[in-house]
């Protein structure tokens, strides 16, 4: 027989699983490889993604919050993916929160509007002034109509109809709306633009476009974080009679939550679709199911997920195949805090469920991490999908670390 004080020592480990099973995330597979695009500067605040060159590879802009600047990375094909990406510095942006490929024109090159927050609240638009792809020059106007006007957060390009192009933008704090620039018929001198105010917001987190009722024009999906107006909704495209004045505001769910970035996926196959979400507030995921009632009008249920015990302030939710058996997966980024933990973490379609929170599997591995939104993209031309991010950290001493991807494993580990 065993000497007891061996006995125990040898129920030492299950014990411990047990008691910190909730908390944990599993790392039985490796730690997913990180590719650094750049990291020259300082506070790097999500990616944006278009065909900038024409050669079809999706290239990426990006604002550099605290560097104060935009930039735009032209995808260098396969064989150099892995390596720092061609740049250009298109704008000196101060206090940059949001930067978007736009077409304003119909035509090339693609234009970037870049969001700032701050003290600066302004729109900047940023325009190629030659037609070299290889050594393009830049011009920069802050639009007059925006100066001043809120603090600006997140834009993307919107049909209003299938021959009515605009942006829609938005912003956060005491005057933040949301509504849409019209693109006059000379943009590029940044005069004779109009904004037009379709409701309020709080802290606008995402801009989803999608026909949300199935009439055949483009509604807006939004998540708010703040306000009285917080938690998820869609807000209804009525037809260019209604274009300028607030949009009809329809509840989704989450309301009075802190919901962050969304995902908008028909989770579960069944030809509906759904909005996937994380909240600061419950540290959870949410999942909200569309259906339709006996009178065709759109009905949403809830459903609410853990995340791992030391998950405490969640920033993204992506949904999409990550190991190549036909069903979905998750991708979850946060903000870790000044804690060196897994901010980057993948789970399983599968598993997805009340007891989902120990089956988390990291992919970034343990560091200080502030997370921004997850993008989900076939970076290396592989087949299978990657991970594109930017982790926000900033400052000399921050070990901030830009804008970078993660080199999905699965298939070569399976």
């Amino acid at each position: 027989m065993k000497p007891l004080y061996l006995f125990c020592f040898s129920l030492l480990p299950l014990f411990l699983q047990q008691a910190t099973g909730n908390q944990a995330v599993s790392s039985a597979l490796e730690i997913w490889p990180r590719h650094t695009i750049d990291d020259s500067s300082t506070g790097a605040d999500g990616v944006k993604l278009a065909d900038w060159n024409e050669d079809g590879l999706l290239d990426i802009v990006t604002g550099w919050e605290e560097g104060g600047l935009t930039r735009v990375y032209l995808h260098p094909g396969p064989k150099q993916v892995k390596d720092r990406w061609p740049q250009w510095t298109i704008g000196q942006t101060p206090a940059v929160e949001d930067a978007v490929f736009v077409d304003l024109d119909g035509k090339w090159p693609l234009e970037v509007l870049s969001c700032t927050e701050g003290k600066e609240r302004r729109l900047y638009l940023h325009s190629a002034v030659n037609g070299d792809k290889e050594k393009v020059q830049w011009s920069q106007r802050s639009l007059p109509v925006a100066a001043g006007m809120m603090q600006w957060m997140y834009a993307v390009p919107f049909q209003l109809s299938p021959t009515k192009s605009a942006i829609i933008a938005a912003g956060k704090g005491k005057e933040a709306g949301i509504g849409w620039l019209e693109i006059p018929a000379k943009p590029h001198s940044g005069e004779d633009w109009n904004w037009h105010s379709i409701g309020q917001v709080g802290w606008i987190m995402s801009i989803i476009p999608a026909d949300i009722d199935g009439d055949g024009d483009l509604d807006l999906l939004i998540s708010d974080r703040r306000g009285p107006l917080q938690g998820c909704r869609w807000l209804e495209n009525r037809g260019v009679s209604y274009w300028e004045t607030d949009w009809p505001s329809h509840w989704i769910g989450g309301r009075a939550e802190e919901v962050m970035f969304i995902d908008f996926v028909d989770w579960d196959g069944d030809g509906n679709m759904d909005v996937l979400a994380v909240d600061w507030t419950h540290a959870q995921i949410s999942l909200f199911k569309s259906s339709r009632d006996q009178n065709q009008q759109l009905d949403w249920t809830s459903s609410h997920f853990p995340l791992p015990a030391n998950m405490k302030h969640p920033k993204s939710i992506m949904a999409g195949d990550l190991n190549g058996d036909q069903v979905l997966d998750l991708v979850i980024s946060s903000n870790t805090g000044k804690a060196a933990l897994e901010g980057l973490v993948w789970l399983n379609g599968k598993d997805l469920s009340a007891d989902c929170a120990t089956k988390f599997q990291s992919i970034s591995g343990k560091h200080v991490a502030k997370y921004d939104k997850v993008e989900l993209v076939d970076m290396d031309q592989d087949g299978d999908l990657d991970i594109l991010i930017c982790e926000e950290n900033y400052g000399s001493n921050s070990e901030g670390l830009g804008v970078i991807w993660y080199e999905n494993q699965l298939k070569s580990m399976n």
